[in-house]
């Protein structure tokens, strides 16, 4: 028989392109700590992008859990982002969410402020066809950039942060026809996230096998990834910033981010060849919160350390 506490269960799901975490907690009257066990519902293909999120977020749990029993996770059903943004931001039945930050969702719940992935979710490199290659070989300015078409999905945050910059987007609904638009010329590139780019491709070579990837060009505006809780579960929300915190301070945190396979290819030195300088683009991001420390190293990759590590020699 589990005892009370051990009723306290996580639950964690994806939904859309975004993975969402959430904890489903039977509260005791003296006690509010969750126990928990946590099972993606949906997969991405050639990804280990749900578990990256899964695992870190259980990592800290254990950093700070100063003797708490430290939560196990079971799967529950699939939700869209809206509504689980509304079911988080009510804290019954979803108690933390890894999601794209911006001013709406950090006024309504609480955010940990610290990227989870370092900012990485910010920095983009192109999907192309590859007879499109030498047209991005003479871009050298982002003046130059905005003479081709991007693709990016249908309401997706990034088509208002492109378009502010004076990029052309073209808006496409459904994910899997990006890179068929691509491929067919409908448009000039896909920008991916560093992470993204390579099992993308990987997955899809024999279905596209026109399309490529473009290294030499680096587009970045700061975009935060967060964990969220409701703004009535404060102790969570301390819990888990208290052991990012810890995993930052003692080098588990970028150690975690080295090894694990969906971000360890980011570390890599690029094997690919180019007499193409890289040329590195840095645009506004209209929808950041204003006190998103993103220039602080502590918790934020830097411009110059993705430039260095997106160069081959």
């Amino acid at each position: 028989m589990m005892s009370a506490m051990q009723l306290i269960k996580a639950r964690c799901f994806i939904g859309g392109l975004f993975f969402f975490c959430m904890l489903f907690a039977h509260f005791l009257a003296a006690q509010s700590i969750p126990v928990t066990s946590i099972t993606p519902v949906l997969k991405v293909p050639n990804s280990n992008m749900e578990d990256y999120y899964v695992q870190l977020l259980h990592k800290a749990l254990v950093k700070a859990a100063n003797g708490r029993q430290v939560p196990l996770f079971e799967q529950v059903p699939h939700m869209e982002q809206a509504r689980a943004l509304h079911e988080l931001q009510l804290g019954k039945l979803l108690h933390v969410h890894w999601v794209g930050s911006n001013p709406v969702r950090e006024k309504i719940l609480r955010a940990i402020p610290i990227p989870l992935d370092r900012g990485l979710l910010g920095y983009r490199q192109f999907i192309v066809h590859s007879d499109s290659i030498p047209a991005f070989d003479k871009v050298n300015t982002l003046d130059d950039l905005k003479h081709l078409i991007a693709c990016q999905g249908l309401d997706w945050p990034d088509v208002e942060i492109m378009r502010a910059a004076g990029l052309h987007v073209k808006e496409v609904a459904n994910f899997e026809s990006l890179f068929r638009y691509v491929a067919a010329k409908r448009c000039d590139y896909f920008p991916r996230e560093y992470l993204q780019i390579s099992p993308e491709l990987i997955y899809r070579e024999k279905r596209y096998p026109s399309l490529t990837s473009y290294r030499s060009i680096v587009l970045y505006y700061p975009l935060p990834f967060y964990f969220f809780v409701s703004r009535e579960n404060e102790e969570l929300a301390q819990w888990i910033e208290d052991g990012l915190e810890a995993m930052i301070a003692d080098g588990e945190f970028m150690t975690y981010m080295k090894t694990h396979p969906y971000s360890a290819p980011a570390f890599i030195k690029p094997t690919y060849t180019t007499k193409m300088p890289v040329r590195f683009f840095s645009i506004k991001n209209p929808l950041l919160p204003p006190a998103t420390d993103y220039k602080n190293p502590r918790y934020w990759f830097q411009p110059d350390d993705i430039a260095a590590m997106a160069r081959s020699d």
